[in-house]
């Protein structure tokens, strides 16, 4: 195999491959790139088990077709450190020739008959076909609640994505909050769903970043994986062998108080607040009065406390209510409208943040129950009670 290579072109196609093969673990064979070079294409082949993905290539010009398996921790510094703005590889025997200007190297390839053979799609079912732009923010604003590590049950650290109709939703939980976010799509498979792990969700959320936004995804399954595909790339995700349990049972149908408001002055505020509580216990109360304005409340004994007001439009009953801090402001922080509306179902009840228009994001956070006597705690104003 002989290639001559376009450097910044190829090490785009390179960078989103290689973060698909494995970067740990004792078999060397996943933390490798399968090249596959004809005279009418080249792809980038690479796999950790969980998720893999076939990207054509780039800047890439065919001399002599072939197949070869480049290790990837030194050849792709080699690759991006190599000088110039071209450079050649001819592979002969297991030995690879790379030759930029004057310099030259030599390394060794892993055997092609060693690298596993990767899932595909081609007797896969259509799950939707969407743009990339609608996709990531789908996946951006609907896993906002998935723990972050491989927790059990499953479904904790995982995001479940579901076809009604010509409708995607994506829904994650760690039990305290749940975030819903639905999108349009075409060619929906009505009924479906599963669940896949977060780990593989955050790959294809970079790799979605990387394309236009206009890009259309077709979105397929089968038993054991999900294929997200362009016309250049196809990234599969291993399923989740395991259930969501049955949201809908906790999606609030009336409100007894609505809040629309500044969503960056709300940030700004609840920012302030956070310094106070962040190494304490993460609690910002919330006091919300009718026809007036939002104040929020942060106190940490042997520190400080804080009080701040935001304007804010409030219809129904007053209350004051108590949430994790971190949780609202990654709520708040996730939307990218100016204003956002906050409502509430009592004292006890779940806070729902979603957009001020719209029905398409709802994120629920749980109150921190507290006693009557400990919420009016908070009524003393900062510096008047000696903290």
């Amino acid at each position: 195999m002989k290639l001559t290579i376009n450097k910044k072109l190829f090490l785009n196609s390179w960078g989103l491959t290689e973060r698909s093969a494995s970067s740990a673990g004792s078999v060397s064979i996943l933390s490798s790139i399968l090249v596959k070079a004809d005279f009418d294409s080249v792809t980038f082949h690479a796999t950790d088990i969980k998720t893999s993905i076939i990207c054509r290539a780039a800047g890439v010009t065919v001399v002599e077709p072939g197949e070869a398996v480049f290790p990837v921790k030194m050849v792709s510094d080699l690759f991006k450190k190599t000088p110039g703005e071209e450079f050649s590889l001819d592979i002969k025997d297991g030995r690879v020739t790379l030759k930029a200007g004057r310099s030259k190297y030599n390394f060794s390839t892993y055997p092609v008959r060693e690298f596993p053979a990767l899932p595909s799609s081609d007797s896969a079912d259509v799950f939707c076909a969407i743009s990339a732009a609608e996709l990531a923010r789908a996946l951006d604003e609907g896993t906002l609640a998935a723990s972050s590590g491989e927790e059990f049950p499953l479904y904790l650290s995982s995001a479940n994505l579901l076809i009604s109709g010509e409708k995607l939703s994506v829904v994650s939980t760690d039990t305290r909050r749940l975030a819903l976010s639905s999108a349009a799509v075409s060619g929906g498979a009505d009924g479906q769903a599963a669940l896949l792990p977060m780990k593989g969700v955050k790959e294809l959320q970079r790799i979605l970043a990387s394309l236009s936004p206009e890009t259309e995804v077709s979105v397929l399954f089968d038993s054991a994986q999900f294929y997200f595909k362009t016309d250049s790339l196809e990234f599969t995700v291993r399923r989740v062998e395991s259930k969501f349990p049955p949201y809908e049972k906790i999606l609030p149908k009336s409100s007894t108080l609505t809040v629309v408001t500044d969503r960056g002055e709300l940030i700004s505020a609840l920012e302030r607040v956070d310094v106070i509580v962040r190494d304490f216990n993460r609690m910002v109360v919330l006091d919300v009065v009718p026809d007036s304005t939002v104040i929020l409340r942060g106190k940490a004994p042997d520190f400080g406390q804080a009080r701040e007001e935001v304007a804010a439009e409030a219809q129904g009953e007053g209350l004051r209510i108590a949430v994790n801090s971190k949780f609202f402001l990654e709520a708040l922080k996730v939307l990218r409208d100016p204003e956002v509306m906050l409502s509430f179902n009592g004292q006890s009840g779940h806070m729902s943040v979603k957009r001020s228009e719209g029905e398409d994001f709802l994120c629920l956070i749980a109150p921190i129950n507290l006693s009557e006597d400990e919420l009016k705690m908070f009524d003393s104003e900062p510096g008047t009670d000696g903290i």
